[in-house]
């Protein structure tokens, strides 16, 4: 039987980065966001900012609905949830001042899915740059592999830390193009683009519930992903011991 594919929440991208300019109601998420359920012998670092929220980490209200999900303490390894191909590692800058990201390319085949986009991108924001600046374009990345680690918007102190993921759907690769945005970095745009919600794809495996709430999969080294659909959780997730405390961490 097929595998079914993710609903996509979106209208496409008219050729415009989510970041790119202030306002942008024409592809603002538009379907409020899953609420991620973590799993209950783990101790997983959470998700602050969850995708179309109008709720910054600092409990300030956004401009539009949040594009991605944020999450993550100062320092903590961010992991890439599935295998895929490094696209682009660049300084960025949204108006929060200079930073890394990363652009990691997911074929279906990585993903485990038979059915829908023929590629996904996800995007990682507000690293250092001196962390990600060493991933070349076509580098291959496996899951659970340390991308980098969780820093603040623009690097600025003043700016809780947190880590931004964007997910997108991608019809045809061929369309992506980099241009310079107005804050004098760069950018990508793809007219096939389209945004999913992150929380979606981690939760592939077990469908939401009615409340919205569902169960994501967190990354296990010694697990066979073989047979599984979608992502795992790109945070840490260590395990507790049977007193419920966190289990120590292997050295």
């Amino acid at each position: 039987m097929a595998l079914v594919a993710p609903v996509i929440s979106l209208l496409p991208v008219e050729g415009i980065h989510a970041k790119a300019q202030a306002t942008m109601p024409s592809r603002s998420a538009r379907t409020a966001g899953l609420i991620p359920i973590y799993p209950s012998d783990r101790r997983c670092s959470p998700l602050t900012s969850l995708y179309s929220s109008w709720d910054d980490v600092d409990g300030t209200k956004r401009d539009e609905p949040h594009s991605g999900v944020d999450g993550g303490r100062l320092g903590e390894p961010i992991l890439a949830p599935a295998g895929g191909t490094v696209v682009a590692a660049w300084r960025a800058n949204w108006g929060w001042g200079a930073e890394g990201a990363l652009l990691i390319r997911h074929s279906k085949e990585d993903l485990g899915l038979q059915d829908g986009p023929n590629q996904y991108y996800s995007e990682f924001d507000h690293l250092r740059y001196g962390e990600i600046r060493t991933f070349k374009p076509g580098q291959r990345v496996e899951r659970g592999e340390r991308l980098a680690s969780v820093y603040r918007p623009g690097g600025k102190e003043h700016y809780l830390p947190e880590v931004h993921w964007e997910v997108w759907a991608i019809e045809d690769e061929s369309a992506t193009r980099w241009s310079t945005n107005r804050h004098g970095a760069r950018r990508w745009t793809n007219k096939t683009a389209h945004l999913i919600d992150p929380v979606r794809m981690l939760a592939l495996n077990a469908p939401p519930r009615n409340d919205g709430r569902a169960e994501i999969a967190v990354f296990d080294p010694a697990r066979d992903y073989r047979d599984f659909r979608g992502f795992t959780y790109i945070l840490p997730c260590p395990k507790r011991d049977e007193s419920g405390e966190d289990a120590p961490t292997p050295r």
